[in-house]
């Protein structure tokens, strides 16, 4: 405010210099002033001269508050003079219309989404228990009485061959089972045929014959086989001789037929010598010195034993280079249970170990003179 009443009093102060030619100060060497005469007093009770006007907008009223508080600072929008605007008329043109959000593009608000839930996979179903196509007792348990068989058996040859094309077969003793020389009865006894498959490397011959794989010398060196069933052998049996060849004997690796002998053939593959004995010497369908492969046709099982017959059966000769004994016979046992598991598709299945219990008989008695044979 006092800068206003500032401003004005210099407003008249120049205006009252600029009526006159020019400023006078004394000592100036120029005539002597003229003082003008003084206005008349104003009489006594008489009106004195207007007061300057001011602008009313260059004051500002002061808010009174209670005591001495600051007035509180106007909200915002609100004009300098405190006055709160009229509402807007929805009918006034110059209103700025509301905003209208389409119905497409109004937001929605998503709907909470569902937790998926992932189910637990259902466990894998075990698979079925295949049922054995055969069994068998453990290697080197012989019948009671009829030698002392090698249990601490290897597969020797795993990857052979059955010897048997497709005939049903059993591992068994010749001799000391029903049929053989020693047991008695008929070897077409169909217990022959069904009973489970006994190792009999190892036991007891009249033969000289010796392997470091058999706790003693004078032993069967190979494994004995039935084959078909107890129908077939009564078919052999009214066969002649000549006639048989009902079941087929195949090569179990590839080879070279080495030699043909009376009753045995002899193949020789790389790492092992299979002998096939008592097959039919006269319906052959190999020759000495030929090739062969792995299940080509050898012969057909029969009882040839150089004019001596025997049971109708294959015995089968496993022989391999060993580190410690050179060239010898090793048990063939097991190798022939892994290659008819093979063959047949399907496991089979080894019997407990026998306690107290015997075969055929308790101890088979050897006839005075009897001499066993193959």
């Amino acid at each position: 405010m006092r800068n206003v009443l500032a401003a004005a009093a210099a407003a008249l102060l120049l205006t009252s210099i600029s009526a006159c030619d020019f400023v006078r100060f004394p000592g100036d060497g120029g005539p002597e002033p003229t003082i003008p005469e003084a206005p008349p007093e104003t009489p006594p009770g008489a009106p004195g001269p207007p007061p300057p006007v001011v602008d009313d907008d260059d004051f500002e009223t002061p808010v009174e508050t209670p005591d001495g508080e600051t007035p509180a600072e106007p909200a915002p929008g609100t004009p300098p003079d405190g006055t709160v605007p009229d509402p807007v008329d929805a009918t006034d043109e110059t209103a700025t219309p509301p905003v209208e959000v389409p119905v497409d593009e109004a937001p929605v608000t998503p709907e909470p989404e569902t937790p998926v839930v992932v189910p637990e996979p259902e466990p894998e179903p075990l698979p079925e228990p295949v049922a054995p196509v055969f069994s068998y007792f453990q290697p080197g348990v012989l019948l009671a009485g009829s030698g002392g068989g090698f249990p601490d058996q290897v597969v020797h040859a795993p990857g052979m061959l059955f010897p048997i094309k497709t005939a049903p077969a059993v591992l068994q003793s010749q001799v000391f089972a029903f049929g053989g020389g020693v047991a008695g009865g008929d070897q077409c006894d169909a217990r022959n045929y069904s009973a489970p498959w006994r190792d009999n490397f190892c036991e007891t011959r009249s033969a000289n014959r010796t392997t470091p794989f058999c706790p003693v010398a004078k032993i069967h060196q190979g494994q004995d086989i039935r084959v078909g069933t107890a129908a077939d052998c009564k078919t052999l049996r009214s066969q002649t001789a000549d006639a048989r060849g009902l079941h087929e004997v195949i090569a179990v690796e590839d080879g070279i037929i080495s030699s043909i002998s009376t009753y045995t053939v002899k193949l020789r593959a790389e790492g092992s010598i299979y002998n096939y004995m008592h097959l039919n010497m006269k319906r052959l369908a190999v020759t000495a010195g030929q090739s062969v492969k792995a299940g080509d046709l050898i012969g057909y099982v029969s009882n040839d034993f150089g004019g001596t017959p025997t049971t109708i059966h294959l015995h089968f000769e496993v022989i391999q280079n060993t580190a410690d004994h050179g060239w010898v016979h090793v048990p063939p046992y097991l190798s022939l249970v892994s290659a008819y598991e093979r063959r047949e598709n399907g496991p089979g299945e080894q019997l407990e170990p026998e306690i107290g219990v015997a075969s055929t008989q308790d101890v088979f008695i050897i006839p005075e003179g009897y001499e066993i044979i193959e």
